[in-house]
């Protein structure tokens, strides 16, 4: 299968290389800085100078950072790059607003093109080996399709025709990311001013209650900061709470941990970025 890939930053690369790499695709890969194509076996991938030119191809991956990426990659005078090519699968990895997914899935349907929402759930080192969880909503004839490219990066869920559930799964999981955040902040918090250390009590908490990847790796960064005077840590999941709330607000939903969740975006604290924590495989 001829794939394009455009994007090949922190996930984008190694998805690239991955597929390349199990033979059998011809990749034509496009990056905003060329020196990421650095690393691409040669025999099977190859850069191209523009976005349309990747785009020439049978399935068409995007993996890039948000909304306004995909949009100035892809709408060129309001109109999508692919139009031309009929058939065309776009498989979206990247983390976008549900309103962006409906106008992508509205535009390729107008191109006589398919259009799939597959969020990642996963860090570089799981694409790296196949071991993403990827969430892929849209026509179940094209995630059928491409189920074969996908599954080489990892387990695929189908949620539904609908591409852009998949995009409000995601954010709904960021959300209950952010939130855990904000209460282990404020949890370790208290039992530091009553004088507890810490870093005890996230053992407690992640051992008793929370044995998980995700409360292991936030409660010892955020109580090693608090035990150290320097509680300031960057929610790095707070955006994906804001789309939900948006969400949630256009559904008629009342969802007031989510709301206030939502609100801690305008006070996220300064200091250093927070990696993206493990996500359990």
């Amino acid at each position: 299968m001829k794939i394009g890939v455009i994007g090949l930053g922190t996930m984008g690369g190694p998805i690239a290389r991955r597929i390349a790499r199990a033979g059998g695709h011809e990749i034509l890969a496009w990056n905003r800085t060329p020196g990421r194509l650095d690393g691409l076996p040669t025999e099977s991938a190859i850069g191209v100078r523009s976005p349309g030119e990747a785009c020439q191809s049978e399935l068409l991956l995007t993996v890039l950072s948000d909304d306004n990426a995909v949009e100035s990659v892809l709408f060129e005078g309001g109109r999508l790059i692919t139009t031309g090519m009929p058939g065309l699968v776009h498989v979206c990895m990247s983390t976008i607003s549900d309103r962006l997914a409906m106008r992508l899935a509205a535009a390729h349907e107008v191109a006589g093109q398919f259009y799939v929402s597959a969020p990642l759930f996963g860090r570089p080192e799981a694409a790296a080996a196949g071991r993403l969880l990827i969430v892929a909503g849209g026509p179940r004839s094209a995630v059928e399709r491409v189920r074969p490219v996908l599954e080489l990066l990892g387990r695929v869920t189908y949620v539904g025709a609908e591409a852009a559930a998949a995009n409000v799964v995601k954010s709904a999981g960021n959300f209950l990311l952010a939130a855990a955040v904000e209460s282990l902040r404020d949890a370790i918090a208290l039992v530091h001013a009553a004088g507890v250390d810490p870093r005890e009590f996230a053992g407690i908490v992640t051992q008793a209650l929370f044995p998980t990847p995700v409360y292991q790796y936030l409660g010892g960064q955020l109580a090693t900061r608090v035990a150290q005077q320097d509680p300031a840590l960057r929610n790095p999941f707070l955006h994906g709470a804001e789309q939900c709330a948006v969400t949630a607000r256009r559904l008629g939903l009342a969802a007031p941990l989510l709301e206030t969740t939502a609100l801690q975006a305008g006070t996220n604290p300064a200091g250093q970025d927070t990696p993206v924590p493990p996500i359990p495989q």
